[in-house]
């Protein structure tokens, strides 16, 4: 290097970052502020089932509901359900957690008796969650009080119709939490907003 220059100076950058803990901050806030979103948008989005008709995502959740109950009651390709073990569907939904039509423990050598619990319970109780819209409708006519239930989207007990006969069906009172479908008619078209699945025949309404 020529005397008389000075050799050029080096200048350190230090570029100043996200700490592991910032980062893991901003994320969780992120995520929450994400979660907001879409079950802001989820409850006013609908959606276009097989036959073309628009549900919501509350109509979506407890059709996928029903189907997990019909599994209990009538079995699939994988478990038997509690019909194959009776030869009868229970009184109401509650059968499905404890014996409460008292058709006897199960006897492996027959293969028939009540070997539940066919779900599992989720803590939801009749009484707790038939409150306050329509209580005695849903309690004495589907459940005692302090039965296990299984809930809808909309938090009201899914209930059994007609257990006894072919045209049992499981129905949910819907956004309005009122039971609306005559229980002794299974082709009462003024159902309200109740969501109904038939178990043993198709819809006659179809």
């Amino acid at each position: 290097m020529p005397s008389g220059l000075k050799s050029p100076e080096k200048k350190i950058c230090v570029r100043s970052g996200f700490t592991l803990m910032e980062l893991l901050v901003v994320l969780g806030i992120l995520g929450a502020v994400g979660s907001l979103v879409i079950l802001t948008v989820s409850r006013g989005m609908t959606i276009t089932d097989g036959s073309g008709d628009s549900l919501t995502a509350n109509e979506v959740a407890t059709r996928t509901t029903f189907d997990e109950i019909q599994k209990a009651l009538l079995g699939d390709s994988v478990n038997s359900g509690y019909f194959t073990h009776n030869l009868v569907l229970p009184s109401r939904i509650a059968g499905l957690f404890d014996d409460v039509d008292s058709s006897g423990s199960f006897d492996f050598a027959t293969g028939r008796g009540w070997n539940g619990p066919y779900l599992i319970e989720t803590g939801a109780r009749y009484g707790e969650t038939t409150e306050p819209a329509d209580a005695d409708n849903f309690i004495a006519a589907y459940g005692d009080d302090d039965d296990p239930a299984v809930l809808d989207a909309w938090g009201k007990p899914i209930i059994l119709q007609q257990p006894d006969t072919d045209d049992a069906r499981l129905v949910s009172a819907g956004p309005d939490g009122l039971l609306e479908t005559d229980p002794n008619d299974p082709v009462d078209t003024d159902r309200g907003d109740d969501l109904i699945q038939f178990l043993l025949a198709i819809d006659p309404n179809l």
